[in-house]
């Protein structure tokens, strides 16, 4: 396997810490309290650590507490990490107080605290005695926006997946076919196609359905009209993809056509503004006043879009709550909708990587409206 280097990862954060902290601790606990700036300073591809921790220096060490379980998948990557592999977790936080006491105590460590259990807190508490504990998780975040080289190629795939397989869609829908056997069959799919498994629990809305943004698949069956509203990512090698197409099954009305013009605009016009000129809160604001100019003024219910990699939603985007500049590097979700309680509703979302000039859509699946 190829040498990879996490010290240029750690280094990352460091530079967005400055000089409050000459420490980075990362604990995991236990599954779903898994903090994926682990496994971006790891570049782990799989296995679970879970109860392990991580340390790094501003000096360049890093040093990994791991079982003996995940100790086989640690070593097979080399990545230029200090591992030790315990036998207990009373041994793992023993190992953790000495090298806390290696070389003194640092002066400040800092946390990723939005990731952080609040048992792991208090074992690092103990073991790091005497130093200032800081919330670093902005700069974790920041960090983990820009994507390197690397993770920009494991996204791509991901993406490339997903958009594959929405080709297979269409031949799916099938007059009585429920959601949830829709869901499970495109998550075979993108598995069958190489993906290391969902993105997130994938989503298929049939009719008003449709008109929730977060919707879980049911028994419902597909009518002659309905939306077919589909949300869903593959995860490839720890990343993700997020991609949300709407069809409609039998024939489209007029209503349902201009719902579907409207977003479709809007999304074009949210990518295109996808450049570092921009200010994520200024993309959502104009993504959100084209759709208010039209008839479904207010129907658009959530923000513009997110930044995607390791998470889902990895961090802000193209929101309101989201005033700096875009940089190159950044991978966001543009994803305007329009949502009719009781009727149904439209989204179309594409993922778009930032760079120093015209933005590039890594998803490829069609955005035509199709009618099944």
């Amino acid at each position: 396997m190829a040498k990879i280097n996490s010290g240029e990862r750690a280094a990352k954060i460091f530079e967005q810490i400055g000089e409050r902290a000459d420490t980075l601790v990362i604990a995991n606990g236990v599954e779903p309290h898994l903090d994926a700036s682990f496994f971006y300073l790891t570049r782990f591809q799989y296995g679970l650590f879970e109860s392990s921790f991580l340390v790094a220096e501003k000096d360049g060490n890093i040093s990994l507490i791991t079982s003996l379980l995940e100790e086989p998948i640690a070593r097979s990557f080399e990545t230029g990490i200090e591992i030790f592999a315990e036998k207990d977790r009373d041994q793992m936080k023993k190992r953790l107080e000495s090298i806390a006491r290696r070389n003194g105590s640092p002066r400040s460590v800092a946390l990723n605290s939005s990731e952080l259990t609040y048992g792991s807190y208090l074992q690092i508490k103990s073991a790091f005695k005497g130093a200032k504990l800081l919330d670093e998780s902005e700069a974790y975040e920041s960090a983990r926006m820009i994507k390197d080289q690397n993770e920009i190629a494991l996204i791509r795939n991901a993406c490339d997946i997903a958009s594959g397989i929405y080709e297979k869609v269409p031949s799916m829908l099938k007059d009585g076919v429920t959601e949830t056997s829709v869901s499970a069959r495109m998550a075979f799919d993108m598995q069958e196609s190489g993906a290391s498994g969902v993105a997130f629990d994938t989503i298929v809305a049939f009719g008003k359905n449709s008109a929730e943004p977060h919707y879980a698949p049911a028994q419902t069956k597909l009518k002659s009209d309905h939306f077919v509203l589909l949300d869903y990512g593959a995860r490839y090698k720890r990343y993700n993809s997020d991609i949300t197409r709407t069809l409609v099954f039998g024939s489209a009305s007029k209503k349902q056509k201009e719902m579907y013009d409207t977003v479709s605009r809007a999304l074009e016009l949210g990518k295109e503004l996808c450049t570092p000129d921009n200010t994520g809160d200024f993309v959502n604001t104009k993504v959100t006043e084209l759709i208010d100019s039209t008839e479904f003024k207010g129907r658009f219910i959530h923000s513009t879009g997110h930044s995607l990699g390791l998470s889902v939603h990895d961090g802000p985007g193209l929101s309101s709550r989201f005033n700096k500049k875009l940089q190159p590097g950044m991978i966001l979700t543009v994803e305007p909708g329009i949502y009719i309680p009781g009727y149904g509703g439209v989204r179309i979302e594409d993922d778009v990587l930032v760079t120093k000039d015209k933005p590039r859509v890594l998803t490829s699946a069609r955005r035509d409206l199709i009618v099944v």
